[in-house]
This record gives C-alpha cells, sequence and structure tokens, in this order.
C-alpha cells in the first residue's frame, strides 16, 4: 500500500483535492507529499486532502466544515448542520447557519475542521534523560489539597467564565494576579482578536514563565482552559467547577511550587481562553509558536481532573503518533510517583475535544489528562459544576494535580532535540518486526547505520553498536528509542519490545 501511494503522489506532484477518508493507518504511509493535507487522524484511517484514488470522497473541499465529537451516539440528530461522514462519534459536518454561542447536549466539543502541519508527522526526539527521583517527589509532596480547592472555588465564583464576558476577562486578571505573586517572568493577557460564529470577539490567554538555564533551552507548557460554558445560559452562569477551574487550578498549583526552582529548560505556564468554541485560544497560541520556531518540547493539557467515580476512577491520558515518547514518560513517572492514581495512557489521535490538539495540529508533541469518566459525568456542562459537588471524589483530583506534575518536573529536567522544520521528506529509518522479541533489522535510507543507540524511556542508553542488526531479546517490554547514524544522518525512530 506504501509504495502505491508514494508512486501515485509522484506521478500528481500538484492536484486539487477533495476531502477523502483514507482507511488507513497514517502512520503505516509516512512521510507524507508535501502535496497532501491532514485534517483529521484516528487509530486506522483519516481524512485528507487527497486523489480520489486515495479513498471515498466525502467533500469537494475543508472550507466552512466543523468537526464534533459526541457524548451520546443519540446525539447525531442534533448536530447543527449537515453531516458528511459520522464515525465512532466524530462527526463531519457542514454548519446550516451561525453555530450559537452554546454548549449541545450530546455534543462533547465542536471546532472548526483545521489542517495539520506537516511537522506532525515529525515527532520530537529527546536525549538521554537526567532522572532525579528525589526531586520528583520533594517537588509533588508540596501539592496542596486546600491550595487546589481554594483556586478552584475561586475561579468558581466569578459565576461565569464564557469566553467574551467581562467576568472572564476579571478571572484572566485574577490568574495573571497569581502568577505575579510567584514571581514568574513574562506574565501577560495575551488579548487578540478572532472570528468566530460569524462574528467578531476578543478573548485573553494568560501566561507566565520560568526561564530554563540552558543556553537554549527546550520550552515545557503546563496548560488548561480558563473559559466555561453551560446548556442554558452561559453569558450569567457558568461555573465551571471541573470544566475546567480543575486545570487551571493545577497550572497555578504547578506555578506555585515550581517557581521556587530553577530547571535546564523554560517551564511556561498558559489558561487558554475560548476552548469552548472551538480551541480559539489554543489555536492562535500554537500556531505562533509554531510560526516563530519555538522549541516547544512537551506541553501537559489538563481538563476536567474532579470526578473520579469508584467504578471509572482514573486519568486518561491520549497520545498522538508524535507525543509517543513523552507518553511513555508520563506512564512511567505517575506509576514511580504517584501509584495510588490508575493512569489510562492511550494511543488516541482522534481525541481532539480540547487544547492538546491545537499543539497536535502543528506539530508539537502534547499530551491531554482528563478524567476517564467525563461522558458519565452528570454536571458537565451544567450549573451544577460545582466544587460541592465533587467533595466524594477527593482525593483523585489531587492525585491528578502529582501525576501531571511529576511529568512537567520530569520534562524541564530533560535534554531535548526538539522539533526541528528540517525538509518535509526526512530521511527514513525502519526497524523491522516492530514490535519485536529478538533481532531486529535497520536500515537508514536503505543502508546498514554505522552507529546505533537504543535508548529506554528513562533516556538511558541500553544498547549500542552498528550494522544492519541488533538483539533486544535482553530488554524489557516497552517503548525505546532507535537512534543510528550514516553519513552524516541521524535519525531517530520509536520501536517497541513486547514479550
Amino acid at each position: 500500500m506504501k509504495s502505491l501511494l508514494t508512486v501515485i503522489l509522484a506521478a500528481s506532484a500538484v492536484f486539487a483535492g477533495a476531502l477523502v477518508l483514507v482507511e488507513r493507518d497514517v502512520r503505516d504511509i509516512l512521510p507524507l507529499d508535501t502535496d497532501v493535507t491532514v485534517y483529521f487522524v484516528e487509530r486506522d484511517w483519516f481524512v485528507a486532502e487527497a486523489p480520489s484514488s486515495w479513498g471515498e470522497t466525502i467533500a469537494e473541499s475543508a472550507q466552512g466544515l466543523y468537526i464534533a465529537h459526541l457524548s451520546s451516539p443519540n446525539s447525531l440528530a442534533d448536530i447543527p448542520g449537515t453531516v458528511l461522514l459520522s464515525r465512532n462519534g466524530v462527526v463531519l459536518f457542514r454548519p446550516t447557519a451561525p453555530l450559537p454561542i452554546a454548549a449541545h447536549p450530546g455534543i462533547q466539543h465542536i471546532a472548526p475542521l483545521r489542517p495539520y502541519s506537516h511537522r506532525a508527522f515529525l515527532p520530537a526526539v529527546p536525549l538521554p534523560v537526567t532522572r532525579d527521583p528525589g526531586l520528583i517527589d520533594e517537588i509533588i509532596e508540596q501539592v496542596n489539597e486546600d491550595s487546589i480547592r481554594a483556586h478552584i472555588q475561586a475561579l468558581e465564583d466569578f459565576e461565569t467564565r464564557l469566553c467574551m464576558t467581562p467576568q472572564y476577562f476579571q478571572s484572566a486578571l485574577w490568574v495573571a494576579d497569581k502568577f505575579e505573586s510567584y514571581n514568574l517572568q513574562s506574565v501577560s493577557v495575551d488579548t487578540f482578536d478572532f472570528t468566530f460564529y460569524g462574528n467578531t470577539y476578543q478573548s485573553s490567554n494568560v501566561h507566565a514563565e520560568l526561564p530554563g538555564t540552558l543556553d537554549d533551552p527546550g520550552i515545557v507548557l503546563i496548560v488548561g482552559h480558563l473559559d466555561a460554558i453551560t446548556y442554558v445560559d452561559p453569558f450569567n452562569f457558568a461555573p465551571g467547577a471541573d470544566d475546567n477551574a480543575s486545570g487551571v487550578a493545577t497550572v497555578l498549583e504547578a506555578a506555585r511550587i515550581l517557581s521556587q526552582y530553577q530547571f535546564p529548560n523554560t517551564v511556561r505556564f498558559v489558561a487558554f481562553g475560548a476552548e469552548e468554541l472551538g480551541l480559539i485560544g489554543s489555536a492562535y497560541y500554537a500556531q505562533n509558536a509554531a510560526s516563530a520556531g519555538e522549541n516547544i518540547v512537551a506541553v501537559m493539557n489538563i481538563d476536567m481532573i474532579l470526578f473520579g467515580p469508584e467504578s471509572n476512577r482514573a486519568l486518561f491520558v491520549p497520545f498522538n503518533n508524535q507525543s509517543s515518547f513523552i507518553a511513555a514518560m508520563f506512564g512511567e513517572v505517575a506509576a514511580a510517583h504517584v501509584p495510588e492514581l490508575d493512569v489510562n495512557v492511550v494511543y488516541s489521535p482522534g481525541t481532539t475535544y480540547s487544547d492538546h490538539a491545537s499543539f497536535w495540529q502543528n506539530g508539537f508533541a502534547a499530551l491531554l489528562g482528563i478524567e476517564a469518566a467525563v461522558n458519565q459525568n452528570p454536571f458537565y456542562h451544567q450549573e451544577t459544576d460545582i466544587l460541592a459537588n465533587y467533595e466524594q471524589y477527593w482525593p483523585f483530583g489531587t492525585e491528578c494535580v502529582r501525576a501531571s506534575l511529576a511529568f512537567t518536573v520530569q520534562a524541564a529536567m530533560t535534554d531535548w532535540l526538539g522539533i526541528e522544520d528540517q525538509n518535509p521528506i526526512p530521511s527514513i529509518l525502519t526497524a523491522t518486526p516492530n514490535p519485536a522479541s529478538g533481532t531486529v533489522s535497520l536500515a537508514l535510507n536503505g543502508a546498514a547505520p554505522t552507529q546505533v543507540s537504543v535508548y529506554d524511556i528513562s533516556g538511558r542508553m541500553v544498547l549500542h553498536g552498528s550494522g544492519e542488526t541488533i538483539n533486544v531479546s535482553g530488554l524489557s517490554s516497552g517503548v525505546y528509542l532507535v537512534r543510528a547514524q550514516l553519513e552524516g544522518m541521524t535519525q531517530t525512530t520509536r520501536m517497541v519490545v513486547a514479550r
């Protein structure tokens, strides 16, 4: 299939492509030709502007289309437009009228259909990791449940944080004041104009920075969205304790604690606006970061962590292709430092209903941390999303904060190669078979590498050699990075060892 697609692309260097549904795992056909634009990715299918020979045509163009995530399959009839594709709770549609400023029961999220940067399929590659478990434990032991609760209650008390209301801007200034009280740098409320649903509104992101000590540090983000919405009257009452005062409280708790330390990498703390109206604030931020060539190496996005019923008391952490290394890092760090928390780290590139997706689309590695039972939460987008209704679930929220902070600290200590905007069709390193259990054949642009290094998730080198084969029979099951060199070229690929 890969060779066939390559031939098709070579035969049509430029084409006017409609949107097609491609029944393939996009990872199987990387690298993509620059003429192909991807708009949505799931585990075993994707939507792209591509030749009709790739798959079923679903729209003549992407202009004016939206993606919706359903929380109930019965909500398809409530989609406010013409449905072009409905699959596994994901709906591609064309609005029949300007969308209202309101949430839709049964619809988890609606956002404009946006293209992926080609950098999205060139994952960031870390160098060996600095491990300091004692420091991580020291830091996360400072997480204070009373502090988290106080921040959530303060944000709830603004009554609404719909992104264009006066109360939202007041809450943004309150967050900025908290950042300043921690003596962080570059504190600002970043006001911007954007057009949405046929009208022009103004909203803000709030951000602060803890500079890294390296001459050329990577940038680690811990983020959450500040705005809130309800089904009935969001202009007057949208308390949003779980969605998403809990995420912003995590960012503030991280800022309070980490401001006492220094790390090799820069740490940024961001509260995004207009997430509920289509990831507007984070899209603005991530697009600007990509245009500026910022070396963002890891993003931890927290969105809803208060609802943890015993039947599904877990933190769901979806990741996509370029985020696979940091996902494995999160799983290991959480297991080592917050073992009481059940963490579900899952390859789920179609989970795009929160701000991490804006970073995925711009080629940055990012994770979402969200309560696994989000679709069972009876207070979701309701006036009842208040702190008092989550009392029975503590300390689940605190555990989620601790795990997110532990990951942020580990990422801040890591040496990163980062994402470099190089030739959009990179050199290719292959490892076969993958997953592997014994001998693995390697090829860099079809030739045997002159040097090969294998790193585990902690960044420790576990194998080193040269030539076309390596033997991984002595390695434990898990995710590894294989780094190979040949004639001045260096490429890295992910390898899974499975027993």
